[in-house]
């Protein structure tokens, strides 16, 4: 058939309209949450660290580790997968190579099950190291690799291949609520990541031992068993009795241990260790249950007596220590220690013999971490955000590499590209390689000069995961929030979006602290979830409010004594910024959010009724007073020295303003937000005849993770297009 020369343009586009689409393919939720981190992530290079001592780097590349460096120097494999389930000959071969740990220039350490296996490059040899007995649990190597701690149920052991291999008895005393050398000291709050703590030479291990016998038992039901069963957990709840820590030294040379002295009250928060180069001394933080009062202390770590205070700090509001003070090793009598004293996270640096010499950073942007020390301790190398302008607060959405001269103070950013970038430096300062991505850069890896922050070579850019699939833009935004400050806040839209349609919203929340949503990262820290959302037909939108993490001490503390104050008002703001759209159908609103997005979820259902037509939240907090002392107190104080802030917040009592549908999710073995949450709040909804919804997920915690999150997403989605439907 012949058509006029005038249609053929037209038959033109739309032939090459119908082959785009045909290309681009349906997001399903299924690959959405299951192939988030693998299929759907931006190219990665695998295991990328430097050598130790050198300017090369490693990476995995075909199951083969690799060794790359500067210059022309040729990638060279150092060994493969295939050879390594060759000589291990296990019945299930491995799947893919284990992390590595560098000690030196040729010598590297794995672990596989419960052995370390050393690899010599010289010698080209592959050596079992030592073998840990299969329950072993909190392993923590020394820096040498000689030595291991670990924990066999609630005592503390060392396996060592110093002179000979043995192991070694720490404690003996472990039992039900006495737990030595574990990492659930306070919570794991105050940046406890461990329970022990190698000396500089591994002569010496500090270990927590943590007495919770006086803390009220919580029983979490087992239904694995037949019939069910009951776990016991220690959870002191916000105002209760807490736990109490002390710390030991055990001296591997000896084999004594001491404990530190570290006195009244015994629920003080001990945490940030640190060891001195000479290992003569250890480092402590005392942080009072009130959390506004810390003290460095000095120990000596031969007879556990104070040595002297080093330094202090007041905040009326809360302090949150995080960082354990780092030595020079070049200038041991001078550390750098974290402070937001000043508004925001910034170094200094000071003398234990003279105090403070000078800061290090300052200015309107946060230190988010330290990176390195080049070899001669002159310069330091940390991330941080971009300069946060109050008015225009996107420099929060950054991530950037800084050096900083110890001598002087004076800073430079060596990142110029917009967006989140995470660094390693070589061991002499020189060189650092730069992974980084944005909200138009998938991912790139960039090998770079230290002085200046010159490009040597691009070793990865990545292709865009989601170019074939059918996906929409992703908009970064600032809105008005409370107290006149500005928001950082995204949206995503679906790739079919038409400005003269009206789209419903979903509303994902957290806004609380520590946590940081709006990034100018790959997907602008969105969830891929949140995109195939949008192909059904949302707009999905993000504030982070009031609370949340990198917008400095002002802007953190806003929230304190009244969670869920502020924080529900800048998450209207966000409404209203939506009903200033003239795209947006405003009475189609839903908001999820878990955990304290949870309680968030639930705090805009019942706080501001009719606003939102739907809410689904996971693992909320319902009650303060029913969450752990060490994260609870920090914000709200006891309930018996604020009352009126935890009545204000608590949310059962209110559940009679309910308007709307509200379906809440909840972990059977929930040990972080305790079940009883949902609970209090589905007994009061009984009570006053108000109806919800609820689902528990058997045998999962806090968070439903693993192939049972499709469920979980599928459960979300389903229930918010049930009670709006999308526009499709």
């Amino acid at each position: 058939m012949a058509f006029p020369r005038s249609l053929a343009p037209l038959l033109a586009a739309g032939l090459l309209t119908l082959t785009v689409s045909a290309q681009q393919k349906e997001l399903t939720l299924k690959d959405a949450v299951l192939k988030a981190g693998t299929d759907l992530a931006p190219q990665r290079l695998s295991g990328l660290q430097w050598i130790p001592n050198t300017e090369t780097y490693c990476y995995v590349k075909n199951d083969t580790l690799l060794r790359a460096g500067v210059g022309k120097m040729a990638e060279v494999p150092l060994f493969s997968l295939k050879r390594l389930n060759e000589e291990l000959k296990r019945k299930e071969p491995l799947k893919r190579l284990p992390p590595i740990t560098w000690t030196g220039a040729d010598l590297l350490y794995f672990d596989v099950d419960s052995v370390t296996y050393q690899y010599d490059l010289s010698k080209q040899a592959l050596l079992q190291h030592m073998a840990l007995p299969g329950d072993a649990e909190n392993q923590d190597h020394d820096e040498r690799y000689t030595q291991v701690a670990y924990t066999r149920g609630n005592d503390l052991y060392i396996h060592t291949n110093r002179e000979r291999e043995h192991t070694i008895r720490v404690t003996t005393d472990g039992a039900d609520g006495i737990v030595n050398g574990a990492s659930n000291v306070h919570r794991n709050e105050y940046g406890v990541e461990k329970g022990t703590f190698w000396s500089p030479q591994g002569d010496l291990l500090a270990f927590y031992r943590l007495d919770e016998t006086m803390v009220t038992k919580y029983q979490l039901e087992d239904i694995s068993t037949k019939p069910s069963t009951f776990n016991a957990i220690r959870y002191p709840m916000a105002g209760q009795t807490s736990h109490h820590a002390t710390i030991g030294v055990f001296d591997t040379r000896t084999q004594r241990t001491v404990f530190l002295n570290t006195g009244e009250p015994k629920d003080q928060y001990l945490t940030n260790v640190a060891w001195s180069p000479d290992q003569k001394s250890i480092f402590v933080v005392h942080l009072n249950r009130a959390t506004d009062h810390l003290r460095v202390v000095q120990y000596d770590a031969a007879t556990g007596k104070v040595v002297k205070q080093v330094l202090e700090e007041r905040d009326p509001k809360w302090l949150e220590p995080m960082h354990p003070m780092r030595f020079l090793k070049s200038d041991p009598d001078k550390f750098i220690w974290w402070s937001q004293r000043d508004g925001f996270p910034h170094l200094y640096l000071y003398s234990l013999s003279k105090g403070l010499v000078r800061p290090l950073t300052s200015g309107n942007w946060v230190v988010k971490h330290v990176v390195g020390l080049d070899a001669k301790e002159r310069q330091l190398f940390v991330e941080g955000t971009a300069m946060i302008d109050p008015k225009d607060p996107r420099g929060a959405t950054e991530t950037h590499l800084y050096r900083i001269d110890i001598g002087s103070g004076k800073s430079m950013r060596l990142t110029s590209d917009i967006g989140t970038h995470a660094a390693q430096v070589s061991t002499s300062g020189a060189l650092f390689i730069d992974a980084w991505s944005s909200l138009k850069v998938p991912g790139r890896v960039d090998l770079r000069e230290t002085v200046g922050g010159k490009l040597m070579r691009t070793l990865l850019t990545s292709t865009d995961p989601l170019a074939a699939y059918k996906v929409g833009a992703i908009e970064l935004l600032t809105i008005p929030g409370e107290n006149g400050d500005v928001l950082n806040a995204r949206l995503v839209k679906p790739s079919s979006f038409d400005a003269k349609r009206k789209y419903p919203v979903l509303v994902y929340t957290y806004n609380g602290p520590h946590v940081q949503l709006v990034t100018n990262s790959f997907l602008g820290g969105a969830s891929h979830w949140m995109l195939e959302a949008a192909e059904r037909g949302y707009l999905v939108f993000t504030v982070d409010g009031h609370g949340s993490d990198n917008r400095g001490r002002d802007f953190e503390q806003a929230i304190h004594r009244r969670l869920g104050e502020v924080e529900v008002k800048d998450q209207l703001r966000g409404v209203e910024y939506l009903k200033g759209l003239p795209y947006v159908d405003d009475k189609r609103l839903a908001v999820h959010g878990w955990s304290f997005g949870g309680f968030m979820t639930t705090s805009l259902m019942v706080k501001a009724p009719g606003t939102f037509a739907v809410g689904v939240a996971g693992g909320p907090v319902m009650d303060w007073s029913m969450y752990e002392v060490m994260y609870t107190e920090r914000y709200m104080d006891t309930p018996q020295e604020n009352p009126d802030g935890y009545a204000t917040s608590a949310l059962p009592d209110k559940c009679d303003k309910l308007a709307g549908k509200l379906l809440l999710i909840h972990g059977g073995i929930d040990n972080v937000v305790l079940p009883e949450h949902s609970y209090a709040f589905i007994k009061n909804s009984v009570s006053k005849g108000v109806q919800l919804d609820f689902f528990v997920y058997p045998g999962h915690e806090h968070n439903v993770r693993g192939r049972d999150r499709l469920h979980l997403m599928t459960k979300v989605l389903d229930y918010v297009d049930g009670a709006i439907k999308p526009l499709r």
